[in-house]
């Protein structure tokens, strides 16, 4: 299925529905990684430095 867009000059644009809802899909996606190592960070900051490790 085709969406036909037109814009103010006159020309169209032809997208397909699949490309359309495929897009619409990985922008929620990269919202959502956003707003999730947002939260993440804002728990609190992991160490940088490696944990002992006990030998024997």
């Amino acid at each position: 299925m085709k969406i036909v867009k037109k814009n103010p000059q006159g020309e169209s644009r032809e997208l397909l529905l699949k490309e359309f809802f495929l897009n619409a899909y990985l922008i929620a996606m990269l919202k959502r990684v956003g707003e999730e190592s947002g939260r993440i960070r804002r728990r609190g900051r992991p160490s940088l430095e490696p944990a002992p490790v006990r030998v024997r």
